[in-house]
């Protein structure tokens, strides 16, 4: 079984909340991280800076090594799951990330801030 790789990015253009995909439980998992947990393992996130809309804290985006954009954000303080998929071959849409992708994102994340 091949393992994802995580790279960082700050490619979030046209990711969008996909707290959907994760259960409950990973939904209470990522509910607990906060800015200056990713800040410490990561470094300075992404300033998003648009506060009328909610977008007060950093956010921190990946590139997976199957091509989809993965982030961690929070809007009026709630975290969220950011995600997009990849452009499919000679397509101007995207395949969108799933619950089993979306599941180990937020595991890789819980083992680098070492939860």
């Amino acid at each position: 079984m091949t393992t994802t790789q995580y790279i960082p990015t700050t490619d979030n253009v046209g990711t969008s909340n996909i707290n959907h995909l994760l259960s409950e439980r990973l939904l209470q998992v990522i509910r607990l991280i906060q800015p200056r947990d990713l800040e410490l393992a990561f470094g300075p996130g992404k300033d998003i800076g648009i506060p009328e809309k909610g977008y007060t804290d950093p956010e921190w985006y990946f590139r997976s090594s199957d091509g989809c954009v993965w982030g961690i954000g929070w809007r009026w303080g709630q975290t969220r799951l950011r995600g997009r998929g990849v452009i499919s071959r000679g397509s101007f849409f995207y395949n969108h990330p799933n619950p089993d992708s979306a599941a180990e994102f937020v595991q890789f994340i819980n083992n680098e801030l070492g939860v």
